[in-house]
Protein backbone atom coordinates (compact mmCIF):
# COMPACT_ATOMS: atom_id res chain seq x y z
CA UNK A 1 0.00 0.00 0.00
CA UNK A 2 2.71 2.27 0.63
CA UNK A 3 4.49 2.17 -2.57
CA UNK A 4 1.38 2.64 -4.15
CA UNK A 5 0.79 6.43 -2.63
CA UNK A 6 4.11 6.79 -3.34
CA UNK A 7 3.73 6.04 -6.88
CA UNK A 8 0.78 7.93 -6.96
CA UNK A 9 2.40 11.43 -4.87
CA UNK A 10 5.14 10.95 -7.85
CA UNK A 11 2.46 11.22 -10.83
CA UNK A 12 0.88 13.97 -9.17
CA UNK A 13 3.75 15.68 -9.07
CA UNK A 14 5.08 15.19 -12.68
CA UNK A 15 1.62 16.59 -13.77
CA UNK A 16 2.09 19.69 -11.65
CA UNK A 17 5.98 20.22 -13.04
CA UNK A 18 4.15 20.04 -16.75
CA UNK A 19 1.68 22.24 -16.01
CA UNK A 20 3.66 25.10 -14.23
CA UNK A 21 7.09 24.90 -16.53
CA UNK A 22 4.82 26.23 -19.51
CA UNK A 23 3.08 28.84 -16.83
CA UNK A 24 5.87 29.71 -15.45
CA UNK A 25 7.53 30.59 -19.16
CA UNK A 26 4.75 32.64 -20.28
CA UNK A 27 3.87 34.18 -16.84
CA UNK A 28 3.56 38.24 -17.06
CA UNK A 29 6.58 40.21 -15.43
CA UNK A 30 8.06 43.51 -14.56
CA UNK A 31 4.82 45.54 -15.37
CA UNK A 32 3.13 43.17 -18.27
CA UNK A 33 5.71 43.31 -20.97
CA UNK A 34 6.58 39.77 -22.39
CA UNK A 35 9.64 39.01 -24.55
CA UNK A 36 8.81 35.60 -26.72
CA UNK A 37 12.10 34.96 -27.78
CA UNK A 38 13.17 34.85 -24.12
CA UNK A 39 10.12 32.84 -23.39
CA UNK A 40 11.23 30.33 -25.65
CA UNK A 41 14.01 30.14 -23.95
CA UNK A 42 12.71 29.55 -20.16
CA UNK A 43 10.85 27.19 -22.13
CA UNK A 44 13.95 25.15 -23.66
CA UNK A 45 15.22 24.68 -20.39
CA UNK A 46 12.53 23.54 -18.52
CA UNK A 47 11.76 21.19 -21.16
CA UNK A 48 15.12 20.10 -20.95
CA UNK A 49 15.50 19.40 -17.40
CA UNK A 50 11.66 17.96 -16.65
CA UNK A 51 12.59 15.17 -19.50
CA UNK A 52 16.02 14.24 -18.37
CA UNK A 53 15.31 14.30 -14.81
CA UNK A 54 12.28 12.32 -15.69
CA UNK A 55 14.54 9.78 -17.72
CA UNK A 56 17.45 9.71 -14.90
CA UNK A 57 14.94 9.24 -11.70
CA UNK A 58 13.64 6.60 -13.84
CA UNK A 59 16.67 4.66 -14.56
CA UNK A 60 17.79 4.73 -10.52
CA UNK A 61 14.63 3.81 -9.57
CA UNK A 62 15.13 1.07 -12.14
CA UNK A 63 18.52 -0.40 -10.73
CA UNK A 64 17.57 -0.42 -7.04
CA UNK A 65 18.30 -3.87 -5.48
CA UNK A 66 15.13 -5.98 -5.49
CA UNK A 67 15.27 -5.96 -1.63
CA UNK A 68 14.61 -2.42 -1.15
CA UNK A 69 12.07 -1.89 -3.30
CA UNK A 70 8.00 -3.13 -1.59
CA UNK A 71 9.05 -7.13 -1.32
CA UNK A 72 10.84 -7.25 -4.54
CA UNK A 73 7.14 -6.48 -6.59
CA UNK A 74 8.44 -2.86 -7.78
CA UNK A 75 10.88 -3.53 -10.37
CA UNK A 76 8.64 -5.84 -12.32
CA UNK A 77 5.97 -3.42 -12.19
CA UNK A 78 7.68 -0.91 -13.61
CA UNK A 79 9.41 -2.46 -16.22
CA UNK A 80 6.45 -1.87 -18.99
CA UNK A 81 6.44 1.46 -18.28
CA UNK A 82 10.22 2.14 -19.83
CA UNK A 83 8.51 2.52 -23.30
CA UNK A 84 6.18 5.63 -22.59
CA UNK A 85 8.94 7.28 -20.23
CA UNK A 86 11.14 7.34 -23.12
CA UNK A 87 8.52 8.24 -25.18
CA UNK A 88 7.77 11.35 -22.91
CA UNK A 89 11.60 11.67 -22.48
CA UNK A 90 11.84 12.23 -26.31
CA UNK A 91 8.78 14.26 -26.93
CA UNK A 92 9.75 16.90 -24.02
CA UNK A 93 13.04 17.16 -25.68
CA UNK A 94 11.87 17.69 -29.01
CA UNK A 95 9.84 20.51 -27.85
CA UNK A 96 12.76 21.62 -25.56
CA UNK A 97 15.36 22.02 -28.71
CA UNK A 98 12.61 23.53 -30.97
CA UNK A 99 11.61 26.15 -28.82
CA UNK A 100 15.86 26.52 -28.56
CA UNK A 101 15.52 26.79 -32.18
CA UNK A 102 13.23 29.49 -32.19
CA UNK A 103 14.54 31.19 -29.42
CA UNK A 104 17.77 31.49 -31.35
CA UNK A 105 16.32 32.11 -34.73
CA UNK A 106 14.36 35.29 -32.99
CA UNK A 107 17.88 36.72 -31.19
CA UNK A 108 20.10 35.62 -34.19
CA UNK A 109 21.44 39.68 -34.08
CA UNK A 110 23.16 38.59 -30.88
CA UNK A 111 25.20 35.42 -31.77
CA UNK A 112 28.01 34.95 -29.98
CA UNK A 113 30.49 32.45 -29.34
CA UNK A 114 28.59 30.54 -26.64
CA UNK A 115 25.45 30.43 -28.77
CA UNK A 116 27.01 28.44 -31.23
CA UNK A 117 28.11 26.19 -29.29
CA UNK A 118 25.19 25.77 -27.56
CA UNK A 119 23.73 25.61 -30.95
CA UNK A 120 25.68 23.11 -32.09
CA UNK A 121 25.56 20.47 -28.66
CA UNK A 122 21.99 20.54 -28.64
CA UNK A 123 21.83 19.40 -32.38
CA UNK A 124 24.63 17.14 -32.11
CA UNK A 125 22.76 16.00 -28.88
CA UNK A 126 19.02 15.91 -30.38
CA UNK A 127 20.02 13.99 -34.23
CA UNK A 128 22.12 11.10 -31.89
CA UNK A 129 18.76 10.69 -29.90
CA UNK A 130 16.61 10.79 -32.82
CA UNK A 131 18.39 8.25 -34.73
CA UNK A 132 18.84 5.88 -31.62
CA UNK A 133 15.34 5.89 -31.05
CA UNK A 134 14.33 5.62 -34.78
CA UNK A 135 17.36 3.26 -36.81
CA UNK A 136 17.47 -0.34 -36.15
CA UNK A 137 20.70 -1.44 -37.36
CA UNK A 138 23.30 -2.66 -34.49
CA UNK A 139 26.31 -0.69 -35.09
CA UNK A 140 24.26 2.66 -35.56
CA UNK A 141 22.41 1.92 -32.61
CA UNK A 142 26.52 1.37 -30.78
CA UNK A 143 27.26 4.80 -32.26
CA UNK A 144 24.48 6.21 -31.63
CA UNK A 145 24.13 5.23 -27.89
CA UNK A 146 28.34 6.40 -27.17
CA UNK A 147 27.80 9.90 -28.61
CA UNK A 148 24.25 10.38 -27.11
CA UNK A 149 24.91 8.84 -23.59
CA UNK A 150 28.38 11.05 -22.81
CA UNK A 151 28.68 12.55 -19.83
CA UNK A 152 30.81 14.72 -21.16
CA UNK A 153 28.45 15.88 -24.23
CA UNK A 154 25.70 16.07 -21.18
CA UNK A 155 28.47 18.11 -19.04
CA UNK A 156 29.07 20.60 -21.73
CA UNK A 157 24.74 21.21 -22.88
CA UNK A 158 24.69 22.32 -18.91
CA UNK A 159 27.44 24.27 -18.93
CA UNK A 160 26.78 26.57 -22.55
CA UNK A 161 23.13 26.79 -21.12
CA UNK A 162 24.16 28.02 -17.71
CA UNK A 163 26.72 30.58 -19.53
CA UNK A 164 24.75 31.69 -22.38
CA UNK A 165 22.12 32.23 -19.48
CA UNK A 166 24.74 34.23 -17.48
CA UNK A 167 26.17 36.19 -19.93
CA UNK A 168 22.65 37.15 -21.40
CA UNK A 169 20.73 37.74 -18.08
CA UNK A 170 19.78 41.60 -19.13
CA UNK A 171 22.04 41.77 -21.57
CA UNK A 172 25.21 41.64 -19.56
CA UNK A 173 24.65 43.22 -16.44
CA UNK A 174 25.22 39.91 -14.90
CA UNK A 175 28.51 39.97 -16.26
CA UNK A 176 29.58 43.05 -15.11
CA UNK A 177 28.60 41.85 -11.27
CA UNK A 178 30.69 38.46 -11.63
Amino acid sequence: MGAFVRQQWAGIMVIAALVFVPAAAYADRDGGTISTAEDLGWLAVGCGIAANLSLVGFKVVMKTPVMRLVGGRGIQGLAPMYRPVMDFHVMLNSVGFFAGLLHGFALVRGLDYISLSLAIVMTVSMVSGMLLRFVNGRNMKIVNRMVHGQVVIAAMLVTLVALHIITRWHHGVMMGLL
